[in-house]
């Protein structure tokens, strides 16, 4: 199956009839559209699976605290992740 067709079978297979709408207006916002590689786009999902949340919300969240948080800001990284960007640094400038 497709996973449309997954998902489609999965709302079919629950029980609706308790369901009540969700009247609460929602706020505005905008949509910003970006390209990831499909590579970044599994690990994106991955990630927000494990959480138990949308890609959307992984990314909003993401986006949020880096403009939250002071740019000179003392972090912690994890070493796999430091050698990463140190590796696509040294790429895209060779």
């Amino acid at each position: 199956m497709s996973r449309f067709e997954d998902a489609a079978a999965s709302l079919n297979d629950r029980d609706w009839s308790t369901a009540h709408r969700d009247n609460r207006p929602r706020p505005g916002g905008v949509v910003h559209a970006v390209s990831m590689s499909y590579e970044t786009t599994e690990r994106l999902v991955t990630l927000a699976q494990s959480r138990g949340i949308s890609p959307n919300e992984v990314i909003r969240e993401l986006v949020e605290d880096y403009l939250d948080n002071d740019a000179d800001e003392l972090i912690t990284i994890r070493r796999a992740d430091l050698h990463r960007a140190i590796d696509i640094a040294v790429k895209n400038n060779t």
